[in-house]
């Protein structure tokens, strides 16, 4: 490239980098002559690949050696391969610690948490500018009652599933909510 700048005709002296504008031809040449050469060559390969995974179905050449029942076994598989097993929380020694943990652990009480998540949002929305003393007392009253239930649920999984309970991050977030409304 260096020479190719130096040059001046056929057969004459070269002088030093006489011929700037011939670094285009090398630019283009680069460009053109290897990027998009390399990028044809691959698109021509992908699209290859690709019509032969069209030729044997969606999952690709695995399909044809699979029985019906390997291959619902495959997809299943596949759609828990992500999924990771946890692990049973401890039931406590204690009798309190194991009727918290019945209780907490109970679908009903976790129905009732969030109704009562639901009902304190609705009680958000119902503030509006210039509500009555009347109505904005009532609501104090109301988010006092909620945030001393949400306070309860928590002091309740704390001492049913002592320091287990900050494994699970809805508990963490739940803790944080509760201390942040207490303060």
């Amino acid at each position: 490239m260096a020479d190719a700048t130096d040059a001046k005709d056929v057969d004459i002296q070269p002088e030093y980098e006489i011929n700037v504008y011939i670094l285009l031809y090398f630019v283009f040449f680069i460009i053109f002559g290897s990027f998009f050469t390399l990028n044809l060559f691959i698109g021509v390969v992908i699209d290859n690949f690709n019509q032969q995974k069209r030729k044997l179905g969606n999952d690709g050449s695995i399909d044809i050696f699979l029985t019906e029942d390997q291959k619902k076994y495959y997809n299943a598989m596949k759609k828990m391969g992500g999924k990771k097993p946890t692990k049973a929380l401890p039931r406590p020694r204690f009798a309190l610690g194991r009727f918290l943990f019945d209780v907490t652990t109970n679908q009903k009480f976790d129905i009732f948490i969030m109704i009562c998540i639901f009902l304190n949002m609705v009680c958000m929305c119902l503030e509006h500018h210039n509500q009555s003393r009347t109505f904005d007392r009532v609501l104090d009253y109301i988010n006092n009652l909620f945030v001393i239930i949400f306070a309860i649920e928590c002091f309740m999984k704390l001492i049913a599933l002592n320091f287990k309970y900050f494994t699970i991050p809805w508990n963490v977030f739940d803790f944080i909510i509760v201390i942040a409304s207490l303060l």
